[in-house]
């Protein structure tokens, strides 16, 4: 099994101490009537023992890809929390320790045909906190005594699929961003029942192989469009720029076996 430094990653953007590092797969959770349970293996990479507390919640799939919180559902959009069980809820893993979290549906034989979505969120904080002093005032005897607890925080989607359900996608434009500069933004345009995941491949024109690949790109229900914003380093905008570019998406829906290596959509584009 191949494990995902997902916190390590939450790390680097957020300037999170990587001692309590979490390497979880897999990375997201599929269910069916047929497969109404799946496990989530977490492995403590790090220095420190850390505690772990689980719970699941609602978000919602921004124009931008983005996710926020989600209270209530919107037209076309279903929520899993109440059809999910998991456990453990809370745990301790030692550096070096991995734990099984088994995730369960437990819907309703008529539950109404769809994909239903939430998310667990998994927050950590090292269980040894480090102490910090913070100087008083000139002229005073006190000092502020603070405790420093580095919190990670990440969620895995968990998504129910009843029913035969079915998805198309288009990739409706290309462009090379200008300010911030060094970003191509693909408008993704979805219809059907399901959600689609997938990789991006930039290639130019008369070559084989990808310029730049950017992996596991969700379009969530009941989302119809989004815009993927791909941040390109120097050399592979530089490279890019001017050039023909077939722009690829392609299925790595691990619940479709199917489709794994579909080419969902695709275009060129003058970039």
């Amino acid at each position: 099994m191949k494990f995902l430094p997902v916190v390590a990653v939450l790390a680097a953007l957020f300037g999170v101490p990587a001692a309590a590092e979490l390497l979880i797969a897999p990375t997201r959770v599929i269910l069916t009537p047929a497969t109404r349970s799946a496990e989530l293996v977490l492995v403590n990479k790090g220095t420190e023992t850390a505690a772990f507390r689980l719970a699941l919640e609602n978000r919602r799939m921004r124009a931008d890809g983005g996710l926020e919180a989600a209270d209530t559902p919107q037209p076309g959009e279903r929520f899993a929390a109440d059809k999910l069980r998991f456990s453990p809820r809370q745990l301790v893993l030692e550096p070096g320790a991995r734990q099984v979290v088994r995730i369960m549906a437990t819907a309703p034989a008529d539950l109404a045909p769809g994909e239903y979505r939430s998310h667990l969120r998994l927050m950590s904080a090292p269980v040894s906190a480090g102490r910090s002093q913070v100087p008083a005032p000139a002229g005073t005897d006190n000092s502020l005594s603070i405790e420093l607890i580095a919190i990670r925080s990440l969620t895995v989607p968990v998504i129910l699929r009843i029913g035969t359900l079915a998805a198309s996608v288009t990739v409706d434009a290309a462009t090379l961003s200008g300010a911030p500069e060094n970003q191509l933004v693909v408008k993704l345009a979805r219809q059907g029942t399901r959600s689609t995941y997938g990789d991006i491949s930039l290639t130019v024109e008369g070559e084989k192989q990808p310029a730049w690949l950017v992996r596991g790109v969700a379009i969530y229900t009941p989302n119809t469009s989004r815009d993927v914003i791909l941040p390109l380093p120097a050399e592979v905008r530089t490279r890019l720029a001017g050039k023909r570019v077939r722009i690829s998406y392609v299925s790595t829906d691990s619940a479709e076996p199917a489709l794994a290596g579909t080419l969902l959509a695709s275009m060129t584009a003058q970039l």
